[in-house]
């Protein structure tokens, strides 16, 4: 019964320290989050003062699309976001530039990861 007892202590305490670990571990990633999401959301805002400017051409936008999309692009591939967070964030990135380059709408559909939500992998890439 004692022998019992102490291996049930000795569970409890390597749980916990287990759990304090994931803990540091899950406040890391969370701050990483925090900071990479805050950036998306800049990235979404000059993507939106982007496509208010005049554009001669549909198909290719204007510079400043172009440079928003590749910064928005870049942003989220890199960001630890699952990939449901990060469909949903390239949908907001279409609607923010409406019509207004089609390349860019093509870029960010081509984005999305899709074939990888639909295989279940949904975790940080």
């Amino acid at each position: 019964m004692i022998r019992l007892a102490v291996l049930a202590a000795a569970v409890l305490a390597l749980t916990a320290c287990g759990a304090a670990k994931q803990t540091a571990r899950h406040a890391r990633q969370c701050k990483n989050q925090t900071a990479a999401l805050a950036k998306i959301h800049g990235d979404l805002t000059a993507l939106r003062a982007a496509a208010e400017l005049p554009v001669k051409d549909k198909l290719i936008g204007n510079h400043a699309i172009n440079v928003a999309t590749d910064k928005f692009l870049r942003d989220v591939a890199l960001a630890p976001i699952d990939n449901l967070q990060r469909n949903r964030l390239i949908d907001h990135a279409m609607s923010a530039i409406g019509t207004r380059c089609q390349q860019c709408f093509q870029a960010f559909e081509a984005g999305r990861p899709i074939p990888a939500i639909r295989a279940g992998d949904l975790s940080c890439s």
